[in-house]
């Protein structure tokens, strides 16, 4: 159970008190290297867990160490202030996706950023430059820098590849498929037919901290879903094993289906190259842009995701008001899902 609750965010908090407690009682470097530890326990779990309480030590984390620094070096805030922006530059979109998707807002980051850079300057050069500290901030700022450029470079090539739109489109017949689910067990997407719509939601990989935050966003309305007879179906290109741990570590009451060739996400239309990615990640045919694919009860596909907003689907109204026009989801066989 351990593994659940965040053992290097809960280190954070820890490091976090000691290192700032530390360093008003005695000074010295100590405290702030602590501090910066801290940072990096925060920021160890960024992917692999993406909750609420680890964003928030990453923000308490960082502020932390320049609130530190402004105190030390008796400043006005320009080092608080700028470690609190290169946090937020880092977690902003991934806590609240729904509202930013991957693509809306992409100059916030960037904004961010470059005002966090400029609080930099003023603290380095507004006083005489101290090397065993003013090399701290460096972290959690060069961080945000680098996955702010991320969400640059994947925004526009994940718009570039759906520009087109995906292989299946509403109204069409959904090709079926047959994968294993994360205990082993085949699923086959034809024995839904005459039964229950399914939902289908397409994932990049446990790599990827916005598919976490969309299993659990999809995990919170699972009721809702299944209310309406709607069975939920992840696909994503991740092994058996991979997505045993996720689905434990995260929490999803679903199945989650192992693509591992990506043989479905092709035949959806749904996967594509960036090399930036494929460089830090073992899929060989390509990323799987985050999608989903609402199927009735007769094969058919009613919903799809908008690959111009690719995120926007977190907002599970989208599919309610479709599944309000859905003749099938009125059916009984549904209600008693």
């Amino acid at each position: 159970m351990f593994k659940h609750r965040h053992p290097f965010t809960w280190l954070s908090v820890a490091l976090t008190g000691t290192g700032f407690s530390f360093s008003l009682l005695s000074g010295g470097i100590v405290g702030p290297l602590i501090l910066v530890f801290a940072n990096v326990c925060a920021l160890a779990e960024f992917k692999k867990y993406t909750s609420r309480f680890q964003f928030s030590m990453i923000i308490v984390s960082a502020s932390a160490l320049g609130v530190l620094l402004d105190i030390r070096f008796g400043l006005m805030g320009s080092a608080t202030a700028a470690m609190v922006l290169s946090a937020l530059a880092l977690v902003l979109r991934q806590a609240y996706l729904p509202v930013f998707t991957y693509m809306r807002f992409r100059l916030m980051e960037p904004i961010l950023i470059v005002l966090s850079g400029l609080l930099l300057s003023i603290f380095w050069f507004d006083r005489t430059f101290a090397w065993q500290t003013d090399v701290l901030p460096l972290l959690p700022f060069g961080s945000a820098c680098f996955l702010s450029l991320s969400y640059l470079q994947d925004a526009a090539v994940m718009e570039r590849n759906a520009r087109n739109g995906y292989r299946v489109q509403a109204g069409m017949p959904a090709p079926d498929l047959v994968l294993p689910d994360q205990d082993g067990n085949s699923v086959r997407l034809a024995d839904y037919r005459g039964k229950h719509p399914v939902l289908l939601i397409f994932v990049r990989g446990d790599w990827c901290p916005g598919c976490h935050m969309m299993l659990r966003t999809y995990e919170r309305n699972h009721e809702k879903f299944k209310a309406r007879g709607i069975h939920v179906l992840g696909i994503g290109p991740d092994s058996v094993d991979v997505n045993k741990d996720m689905v434990e570590r995260i929490g999803v009451g679903y199945k989650l289906l192992s693509d591992t060739d990506q043989i479905t996400s092709k035949r959806y239309g749904v996967v594509y190259d960036n090399p930036a990615i494929e460089a830090l990640v073992e899929y060989a045919e390509g990323i799987p842009l985050p999608a989903s694919f609402l199927v009735d009860m007769e094969g058919i596909v009613r919903y799809v995701s908008r690959p111009d907003r690719i995120g926007e689907f977190l907002d599970p109204t989208l599919i309610f008001s479709v599944l309000d026009q859905f003749p099938a989801a009125k059916d009984e066989r549904c209600k008693a899902a």
